[in-house]
């Protein structure tokens, strides 16, 4: 009895100073049924995609926002912890092969932060997936959106004004030909999907073929 008392309470310490890795809780995977295009709840389109069909043609992810999968996310973006980036690109990849494997795909694009906040982070969280992703599977990542404008967190908007926020906030860059390409927009989180349809509508003005996107969770 004293043995096992002995080891819980060892086993107690040790998570106090070494906390359980994130993927070591617990994770909710992104079920449908939900929108085809944009994922999110409302089967088979959602009121926002019948309104105003985004350009691109899917957007999927494949996770919930929640969990060990939020507690990674915060832990890259708010903590600096890079350590959480190969993970989290292991659960982009497995919604690569789930809803993307069977395109193909002529680059990866990752959605681009302001330079200004990429500075203060020190790296672009969806940049670094993506890479680990292009890496695995034999795709380019091209950076061809670029951030023009600063604008506040869309987690901290209410969502009738994150549309708006992300009006003219993004450029092309004209460092790749984008006309008739396959294209995969990557990302950490879909919230409401505006930055999504924002950059899809960037590349789609530029003569992009398909565009479609894929992110790790969707909040």
């Amino acid at each position: 009895m004293a043995s096992a008392w002995t080891g819980r309470l060892a086993g107690d310490l040790l998570d106090l100073l070494f906390p359980p890795r994130a993927e070591e809780g617990h994770l909710r995977e992104h079920l449908p049924p939900f929108c085809a295009r944009c994922c999110a709840p409302g089967f088979p389109l959602c009121p926002r995609c019948q309104e105003n069909p985004p350009r691109f043609l899917w957007a999927r992810a494949s996770y919930r926002y929640s969990g060990a999968v939020k507690q990674a996310v915060l832990q890259l973006k708010y903590g600096k912890q890079i350590d959480r980036i190969p993970w989290l690109a292991e659960l982009l990849e497995i919604g690569f092969r789930t809803y993307a494997a069977n395109f193909a795909w002529d680059a990866l694009i990752p959605v681009p932060l302001h330079p200004v906040r990429e500075r203060s982070r020190g790296f672009n969280q969806a940049e670094e997936i993506a890479r680990l992703l292009g890496m695995r599977q034999g795709i380019p990542v091209k950076k061809a959106l670029l951030r023009v404008r600063p604008t506040p967190p869309q987690a901290a908007l209410p969502s009738p004004e994150r549309a708006s926020n992300l009006v003219e906030a993004f450029r092309p860059q004209r460092n790749f030909d984008l006309v008739g390409k396959n294209l995969l927009l990557v990302d950490d989180v879909i919230t409401t999907g505006s930055t999504a349809r924002e950059c899809a509508a960037r590349l789609w003005e530029l003569g992009a073929g398909t565009v479609c996107v894929l992110a790790v969770a969707r909040s």
